[in-house]
């Protein structure tokens, strides 16, 4: 099936405005493409998206560029694309062991996001998706972190909880973590 179709990973970056999705997709629906997964999200002032899309078996880099090249210069969007290879097209997963969602609330300060991922990395477990904002001012700035990841079932979770709360006495920060069951589709 994948053979019938060109799939291409498209990033697209740009100060954020009131109809900057609504542009993308004119231009992914003009060329024929069809969006297969996509992500966005705003950091400071700067949109940032980025799509899985397949499109005809002629489709190229050449005709996603020409395809965006009108709001390219409109926007001033910068717009990556690139030909995925089909072992690239599904996400790899052999067995996705449990879902794990990590909230984080507290004072900012350097070096949360990675004492948190380091300690996920050392136990094997896959971020999945990661959403970080800073809130407040620079006497009382408050951090906000959410996290979603794969936890492999031969981690020991009960001691993975025990050094997530570690982590947050040593932060002085509230960490949440939950796990769930990953559903079979």
């Amino acid at each position: 099936m994948a053979g019938q179709k060109n799939y291409f990973a498209v990033f697209v970056l740009g100060t954020d405005s009131i109809g900057i999705v609504s542009d993308i997709t004119k231009a992914l629906f003009e060329l024929g493409a069809n969006i297969n997964d996509s992500s966005h999200t705003i950091i400071g002032n700067e949109f940032a998206m980025l799509l899985l899309i397949s499109t005809s078996p002629s489709g190229t880099v050449e005709n996603i560029k020409s395809a965006f090249k009108e709001i390219s210069e409109k926007r001033n969007l910068t717009v990556h694309a690139h030909q995925l290879k089909e072992e690239d097209i599904y996400r790899k997963t052999t067995d996705p062991g449990q879902l794990c969602v990590i909230h984080l609330y507290g004072a900012d300060k350097p070096g949360i996001v990675y004492q948190v991922t380091d300690l996920l990395a050392k136990n094997k477990v896959n971020i999945t998706d990661l959403s970080t904002r800073r809130f407040g001012n620079d006497t009382n700035p408050i951090y906000i972190m959410y996290l979603e990841a794969e936890v492999p079932y031969d981690v020991d979770t009960r001691k993975l909880g025990s050094e997530l709360n570690k982590i947050a006495s040593k932060l002085n920060v509230e960490i949440k973590y939950e796990l769930e069951e990953v559903a079979s589709l």
